[in-house]
């Protein structure tokens, strides 16, 4: 063979090699989705402790931490671009001011993300830049901050990564829109009462419903094991703080084992030790 030859053909190999590995890691996250009732750590806007939330380099950090699922924030500026951000506006996480909604891509791109309140160099992402990231590595759970659905179909289609989405949203009308538009898509409606599981059971026949602490009881974790769903809940706030201030593993899995098996956390790096 050539020398040139094997110069052009070496890098298509390793390339070759890094997406089968990719795909098998999220191929391997969905099953443990589906078929079990494993813990699952969801890292809440991406790896945000060291990092600018929602940002590439934290997407990267939460895949390197081992976590099987990464929150992200989506919304649509003025001119149509799905991109990340929590916040109706960009004033407390990036360099720059405004409601996202009736800003230009443009003037997002000069500005830089915030961590900790110091500018950094990192930029907004938009969401396709985060999901050629996470394609094939990580299933991504889609917090949806907008109901420009069919801006965020056209970016997921393209991609081709719809089944290793989660959509989330408290507004059940968009989630719907979402499974009407992708039938095989993977909804997470949230819920606000141990008999709206039910409902939402029906609406949707999701694999899990999102549910809060408050309502973490006996009862709730009974309907959801009839149903046969997942419990999704968050650790952020007092929890969270919690584990920093006393990093107690037993007291961890005495809450998991209520009965939720997804737990979203702004802590991964201590959740990831109890898988």
């Amino acid at each position: 063979m050539h020398l040139i030859t094997k110069r052009i053909l070496a890098p298509l190999f390793f390339l070759f090699l890094f997406v089968q590995f990719g795909q098998a890691q999220v191929d391997e996250i969905k099953e443990k989705f589906l078929k079990t009732e494993e813990l699952m750590v969801i890292a809440h806007r991406a790896a945000n402790q060291n990092f600018p939330e929602n940002s590439i380099v934290a997407i990267e950090e939460a895949i390197r931490m081992g976590v099987d699922i990464i929150e992200l924030d989506i919304r649509v500026t003025a001119d149509g671009v799905v991109v990340l951000m929590h916040d109706q506006t960009v004033d407390r996480t990036t360099t720059g001011t405004g409601d996202i909604e009736t800003l230009d891509y443009s003037y997002l791109q000069t500005l830089n993300l915030l961590h900790k309140g110091e500018a950094t160099l990192e930029k907004i992402p938009t969401l396709e830049e985060a999901l050629k990231v996470t394609k094939g590595r990580i299933m991504v759970d889609m917090d949806m901050k907008t109901d420009k659905v069919e801006e965020v179909l056209e970016v997921v289609k393209a991609m081709d990564v719809v089944d290793e989405l989660l959509f989330f949203d408290s507004d059940w009308d968009v989630l719907a829109a979402f499974q009407t538009k992708l039938p095989d898509a993977f909804i997470m409606p949230r819920t606000y009462k141990t008999k709206e599981i039910k409902k939402a059971v029906k609406k949707f026949n999701p694999r899990a419903v999102h549910i809060d602490p408050s309502f973490y009881t006996p009862k709730t974790v009974a309907k959801a094991k009839k149903y046969g769903v997942r419990l999704w809940i968050n650790a952020l706030g007092d929890v969270d703080r919690e584990m920093l201030t006393n990093p107690d593993q037993e007291w961890a899995r005495e809450w998991l084992n209520k009965g939720a098996t997804m737990v979203q956390t702004d802590v991964p790096s201590f959740w990831t030790k109890l898988k």
